[in-house]
């Protein structure tokens, strides 16, 4: 089955069993004669937030944010409290290329019933695995990445990236973090698979116990030499996974179908030409519409059909857009499908330091507020056109000089509803329309 963005607004990595169902929002004016398709959404409700967290949700050490050397404007504070026009938005133009090498993604099933295989399939050079899976019995459990070399050669893995949570009921937090971990990640470990011998990817996941109600996320890039593959299990507690495996069947997929193999697991999106905030505006790049950036499509190796990554989830953006101008420019990340909680970086090409944003960077998550279906219906969203509203919730992710060259980096992160938009805007018309609406 086939969504859009304008059918329906959120799929989500996670879909809680934990409350009474919450349904997807239809963003912008429908058609009301159109069959409208519901899907299961995250709401903070369905959350469990009792988790020991220092900063509002934040670990102190994924608080950074770039120097203030980058910040000539002062932060904007999209507190607003009263409805005034809504500032209006269009598309900025974009093109789109798939690069890198295989991602395995492993999220069904999501609610994982009884020990064996989640997903499975062999992987020669660049890749990452990303898998998402909750402990849905009533035992201690955990859940690992076996690697297998079939081969008659040693294989050589190398990782050159990681993030792994800790188990967690609380979604949100899992997601969060491990994202936060994969995009501050330096890794560079080599693991030596014998021909013939299986090995896991990371011996942490065999230390780490999965109780009943707990969710993990593991997000790992790496290069391997010669085919290997790669097996995501959950297994008893006491058990030796590299033993487990040995007799181990793949578990049958849930109804959302979510895992897969998918080529390419990079997404560059280039704009087509130089962004200059005093003639161009207020702009914005949609992010995992499925209509303007759409989801990748692969293959389930487990049994040959045809799978989509609703979400896009475990593919890497890089958001080029080359700008230019005297003006400083606002950069803001717009939630539209509900609560979302992640990270994104930023890179400086003129003097190639990156930095991590935590998104949102004072709390948890946001994007629970929604503006009224009233709203939505009289300024209706259109292919090229958006609105920022009274009540819509903004990330801050920095206001740069026109003069600086820089790259986002950006990913669904699990747990999170999409799709978001990535806005643009000169950092005076921001800082106004912020002041306009707090003071009304």
């Amino acid at each position: 089955m086939s969504y859009s963005w304008k059918k329906v607004l959120a799929l989500c990595c996670a879909v809680s069993l934990l409350a009474a169902p919450a349904y997807a929002r239809v963003h912008g004016g429908m058609d009301n004669e159109g069959a409208v398709e519901i899907e299961r959404i995250h709401t903070v409700e369905e959350v469990d937030l009792a988790v020991n967290m220092e900063v509002d949700g934040l670990h102190p050490k994924y608080s950074n944010r770039v120097p203030e050397s980058w910040h000539p404007v002062d932060t904007v504070e999209w507190q607003v409290r009263e409805q005034d026009s809504p500032q209006l938005l269009h598309r900025w133009p974009v093109k789109v290329e798939d690069t890198g090498g295989t991602l395995l993604f492993s999220d069904s099933p999501e609610y994982v019933e009884q020990d064996g295989i989640l997903y499975s399939d062999v992987v020669e050079g660049a890749g990452r695995i990303f898998y998402y899976h909750l402990n849905n019995t009533h035992q201690n459990k955990k859940i690992a990445v076996v690697l297998e070399n079939a081969g008659p050669h040693t294989a050589v893995l190398n990782i050159n990236r990681a993030g792994l949570s800790e188990p967690s009921k609380n979604y949100l937090w899992v997601g969060k973090t491990s994202q936060q971990q994969y995009m501050d990640s330096q890794s560079d470990r080599d693991i030596f698979v014998f021909a013939g011998r299986r090995k896991l990817l990371d011996n942490v996941m065999d230390e780490t116990v999965v109780k009943p109600g707990q969710l993990v996320n593991g997000i790992y890039d790496f290069t391997v030499n010669v085919p290997v593959r790669l097996s995501v299990i959950m297994y008893g507690a006491g058990e030796n996974p590299l033993s487990f495996i040995e007799n181990a069947k793949v578990l049958p997929k849930d109804e959302h179908r979510l895992r897969g193999t998918y080529r390419g697991m990079n997404r560059i999106i280039k704009a087509d030409r130089i962004y200059n905030p005093a003639v161009d505006g207020a702009v914005f790049i949609p992010l995992a519409d499925n209509d303007r950036d759409l989801y990748r499509v692969g293959i389930d190796a487990t049994d040959g059909s045809e799978t989509q990554n609703y979400g896009n989830y475990g593919i890497m953006y890089e958001l080029q857009v080359p700008v230019d101008g005297d003006g400083d420019i606002q950069y803001m990340l717009n939630p539209l499908g509900g609560v979302y909680a992640g990270a994104m970086a930023v890179k400086s090409l003129r003097d190639n330091r990156r930095f991590l944003l935590s998104v949102p960077r004072n709390r948890l998550f946001f994007g629970e507020k929604m503006y009224s279906s009233f709203t939505g219906n009289r300024f209706a969203s259109g292919e090229d056109t958006d609105y920022i509203y009274f009540n819509s919730e903004l990330e801050d992710l920095g206001s740069y000089s026109g003069r600086e060259a820089l790259h986002f980096e950006f990913s669904p992160p699990g747990a999170s509803n999409l799709p978001v938009n990535f806005i643009l805007m000169p950092a005076t018309q921001a800082q106004g329309l912020a002041y306009k609406w707090q003071t009304r």
